[in-house]
């Protein structure tokens, strides 16, 4: 049995998805979270049964590669259910997607989510009614609780015993006032054009939606609301987004260096251990010396710098997807986006980039236009610095007492001007229009959820790849190999102002970016050689699991450019900051 789940973009596909299968897929407070179809096989009471969970697509009409991939999946797999999830604060533009649905050959049920929500703005929806005028069933769910989840249990059940998931037929047709698939007259004869079902979701929302009593609506959403009115002005919006960044820029820096003397204190009688146990089991040498010296290390910085950051970078994303914050920043981003030539649109894939930049490149998928898309694609690559990156870098530049605010400065500057100058190559096709959605206080289960599968990934990925890093680059310190940099030190004082040793960790940027500020713990900087040195890093090279997606969404000579780009950015940034910052 296969069943698909089918929605418009933040209406919560994701969250029921995940409460019926046990999957794990980031949910948010934004448009554009999924861009690739999840596919989940679970064991349902002894029947197999495979669960996709497909990206947010506002018709199957339209010619994104959002809709490419859900209608190549209806084409391709033997679809025997399709849970069509609904906002039920947006019940009239949600249900022009479900009169779609109906007039395909697939039994649908449908998930009538936040419904919470849509009571606390004081709007009710009859759900019973729903049912009645659509001709199937209709759940009442919400992202907060498991409500509806026994339900649609019910629902998958009855189909897997009797094959059947509708009810009744529909209401008798009323000069087509009643529904989406009317054989009575030519109004309702499930091949209309866009429009005309968008007249029929309007008629149908007006009987099944009511107003209520706005008794639930407390003083806490009443705040929210003038909150929301605020950040959505021009003036102080962008100003109050600016401050909430910077604020959480300084909690980041502010948690490392609290984390960082008590984490030291408690993991180094472990590396002593573990440093004598090496030199006891290996004989003397350069292999005991190396390792002896690199494992402690590549132990100690990653669970006193990196753990520390990555966590709180992890809450932080989670806290600004989940408020709503996360898209607002598209909005200030769009009133300066036609000077780069990006759209607010851009901001889906360019915040996802901020958590990692491999997904964050498929994210781009929700740019219908080439030229923007290689802009974001050329942007991610080379300023947007992910979770872990920004995590190791903020550890960089406590150590070496480097200033944040140059470190931002320039990385708006390279962002601004490398968007300009892109842009002229490729002049902007038209505008985009962003939708917002509506601010919310955050719940405990859905950001401890998503804090532990981004921190997780320390465990996984980070965790194991610096500590191969660090036996590496103690390898290259005692063996003496980088002796052999002194050749480039004075073309490297010259033109960047820093040791000739920092510039190998520029050029590990093409392997993991967030592996080349561990280099630079190794050395002994000054704090303007660490700002240039961290500079470049940050304005570098994609990571190699981030160029092999760039193959496969833009081709190899996309990421030539990407890669020729990024090398010119990080020695121009080198250069500028030589000549600019004082000796």
């Amino acid at each position: 049995m296969k069943v698909v789940f089918i929605g418009q973009p933040n209406t919560g596909k994701s969250a029921i998805f995940n409460g019926l299968t046990g999957a794990e897929n980031i949910v948010s407070n934004y448009a554009g979270t999924s861009m690739e179809i999840s596919k989940v096989v679970v064991n349902w009471e002894g029947h197999q049964i495979d669960f996709y969970d497909t990206p947010g697509v506002y018709s199957l009409h339209t010619s994104d590669q959002a809709t490419g991939q859900v209608i190549k999946l209806l084409q391709e797999e033997k679809v025997d259910l399709i849970i069509n999830v609904v906002d039920a604060s947006r019940l009239e533009v949600n249900l022009a997607l479900t009169l779609e649905l109906l007039e395909l050959s697939y039994p649908v049920a449908v998930a009538l989510n936040q419904v919470d929500q849509a009571e606390l703005l004081g709007l009710k929806v009859d759900s019973q009614g729903l049912a009645g005028l659509l001709g199937c069933p209709v759940i009442e769910t919400s992202i907060y609780s498991s409500q509806g989840q026994r339900e649609l249990r019910g629902i998958i059940n009855n189909y897997i015993i009797s094959g059947v998931v509708g009810i009744a037929g529909l209401k008798s047709c009323v000069t087509c006032k009643n529904a989406s698939l009317c054989g009575s007259c030519n109004s309702g004869d499930g091949t209309g054009s866009i429009m005309e079902r968008s007249q029929r979701a309007r008629i149908i929302t007006e009987q099944v939606l009511d107003t209520v009593d706005k008794k639930l609506y407390d003083r806490r959403h009443r705040r929210l609301e003038k909150t929301q009115a605020l950040i959505d002005a021009p003036f102080p919006g962008v100003v109050i987004l600016l401050l909430v960044g910077f604020l959480g820029f300084v909690v980041l820096l502010k948690f490392i260096e609290l984390a960082e003397g008590p984490l030291t204190l408690l993991l180094e009688p472990v590396n002593n251990y573990i440093a004598a146990s090496i030199k006891a089991l290996l004989p003397p040498g350069l292999l005991a010396d190396v390792l002896s010296l690199a494992v402690p290390e590549g132990l100690l910085i990653p669970f006193t710098i990196v753990m520390p950051a990555m966590l709180i970078v992890s809450v932080i994303m989670a806290l600004l997807e989940d408020s709503g914050l996360l898209p607002r920043y598209s909005v200030a981003f769009a009133r300066l986006g036609g000077l780069v030539g990006l759209s607010g649109e851009a901001v889906i894939p360019l915040s996802l980039g901020f958590g990692c930049r491999t997904p964050a490149v498929v994210a781009s998928r929700v740019i219908p236009r080439e030229r923007e898309r290689f802009i974001v694609i050329t942007m991610l690559s080379i300023v947007i610095p992910c979770a872990a990156t920004l995590g190791i870098l903020t550890s960089v530049i406590a150590t070496f007492h480097v200033s944040p605010l140059v470190i931002v400065l320039t990385m708006l500057t390279t962002l601004v001007l490398l968007g300009v100058i892109l842009n002229r190559f490729s002049p902007q096709e038209k505008a985009f229009v962003c939708e917002l959605p509506p601010l919310r206080i955050p719940t405990w289960d859905n950001l401890f959820s998503k804090t532990k599968i981004r921190f997780a990934g320390f465990f996984t990925e980070v965790l194991p790849l610096l500590l191969v890093m660090s036996i590496a680059v103690r390898a290259l310190i005692e063996s003496g190999v980088l002796g052999y940099l002194y050749a480039l030190e004075g073309i490297s004082r010259a033109l960047f102002g820093i040791p000739a040793e920092a510039l190998v960790a520029v050029l590990v940027t093409i392997f993991q970016r967030y592996l080349a500020p561990l280099i630079l713990l190794h050395m002994t900087l000054t704090p303007r050689e660490a700002t240039i040195a961290i500079a470049m890093i940050s304005l570098s090279l994609p990571c190699l699991p981030a160029a092999v997606m760039i193959v496969r969404e833009i081709g190899g000579r996309g990421l030539l450019k990407v890669l020729g780009m990024g090398f010119l950015t990080s020695f121009v940034v080198g250069i500028s900051l030589n000549v600019i910052l004082p000796v």
